[in-house]
């Protein structure tokens, strides 16, 4: 296993979750963060402890150890549960799509948004995927047939892939009452 993908889907990633960043926004739902890592829904995390012990400005010993935990976060709960290695020798652009999706909205939503895009994308190709937010052996099978399938290139499915799943996103968020972070959302997109 190589951390190449991983290490790419992490670093843009945390461009929009800000690494290293810790935040308090009362009118975010997710509270205190963290690298993007919310203390309300992910209290468990084993940062926390040390972020508690540790006065800010954080030394740099403390910010490489917060960075392993971080990443080892990420990669467990996000990049592994969507088989982000194997995803990514399908396409690694939309491995990364739908990695930064799961972090922002979850693992099942983001592959919702990937198996609606890919209905919507496919055309005349293949058969429609169940929406069930699970990225089973049927839907890598489904994108890895699709990335391949004629008459588009690779890289023409790729992008109108991605550009369906953004569709869905776009949907979600426009219907989403939290406007006060609507251009963030919209610059992952």
């Amino acid at each position: 296993m190589t951390d190449r993908h991983f290490d790419i889907a992490f670093r843009l990633t945390m461009q929009n979750e800000g690494l290293g960043k810790l935040t308090n926004d009362s009118r975010d739902p997710g509270g205190m963060t963290y690298s993007g890592i919310s203390r309300r829904y992910w209290p468990e995390w084993a940062g926390w402890v040390t972020i508690d012990q540790c006065e800010q400005p954080f030394p740099p010993d403390t910010i490489d150890h917060l960075t392993d935990l971080t990443k080892s976060f990420y990669r467990v709960n996000f990049w592994n549960r969507m088989q982000g290695d194997e995803f990514a020798e399908i396409s690694p652009a939309i491995a990364y799509e739908v990695f930064d999706t799961a972090v922002n909205m979850d693992v099942t939503r983001a592959v919702e948004f990937l198996q609606t895009g890919y209905n919507v994308g496919r055309g005349e190709y293949g058969a429609d995927l169940e929406v069930d937010g699970r990225l089973g052996p049927k839907t890598l099978e489904a994108i890895r047939n699709y990335m391949a399938s004629k008459p588009g290139t690779p890289a023409l499915n790729e992008e109108i892939l991605l550009n369906c799943m953004n569709g869905e996103q776009y949907i979600f968020y426009k219907a989403n009452p939290r406007r006060k972070y609507f251009r963030g959302w919209f610059r992952r997109v």
